[in-house]
């Protein structure tokens, strides 16, 4: 599922996007996507722990007969395996994860992401990072200072809302919300004449090859 969420045709969008708004503003845009933003080991415990009583209830309560060492070792050996399996199910660690912790670690991991990728040192303060987390199926997007004050904190909340509906259909789809906004950015945040481009284009993600 990850790597359809950024396939090619969604590296492609995301190219455009980025393009025609850094053609159309002085916003400079980086955008990064992540596996995910924290490791819920909770969840691992959860299934291993609730594996491990019912592996010992049932030895307990079946008529079959099991030996006092089996009885004593085998419900942790697979509780075990059962809390390694859900490192597969990322769908598990998003269910068993409340809302609110997951928006929070992925606000976090945002804000971080937004200093170690520089996205703060543009020379009028332009910078904005679109974070996209795929297990949290949550997309964060962090501005500097002088986007907060031109495009207004209000109206950036607004469209991460929006480009977060689109999180479900697919990478190519969240492209087209961000691209969507390049008439407006280019409203508030005019392109001067003679614009660097100050931060790099391509995709920041730890998704493997495509």
């Amino acid at each position: 599922m990850g790597a359809r969420f950024l396939d090619h045709e969604a590296r492609a969008a995301f190219k455009q996007a980025v393009e025609a708004i850094e053609n159309a503003s002085s916003a400079e845009i980086v955008v990064a996507v992540r596996r995910r933003s924290s490791g819920y080991f909770h969840a691992n415990l959860i299934v291993g722990i609730g594996v491990a009583f019912a592996a010992l209830a049932a030895m307990l309560f079946l008529d079959q007969a099991f030996g006092t060492v089996a009885i004593l070792v085998d419900p942790f050996i697979l509780g075990a395996l059962a809390a390694a399996a859900v490192e597969l199910l990322p769908g598990l660690k998003r269910l068993l994860t409340p809302g609110s912790v997951r928006r929070r670690e992925v606000r976090n991991a945002a804000r971080a992401a937004f200093v170690e990728r520089g996205v703060h040192n543009t020379m009028d303060r332009s910078g904005i990072l679109i974070y996209i987390s795929w297990l949290e199926q949550q997309i964060a997007l962090v501005a500097d200072s002088g986007v907060i004050n031109a495009f207004t904190i209000e109206a950036l909340e607004a469209a991460e809302r929006y480009i977060n509906t689109e999180m479900s259909k697919g990478g190519a789809a969240v492209a087209r919300a961000l691209e969507s906004y390049k008439t407006r950015l280019g409203v508030v945040l005019p392109r001067r004449e003679g614009d660097v481009n100050e931060l790099p284009d391509a995709i920041d993600d730890d998704m493997g090859d495509k």
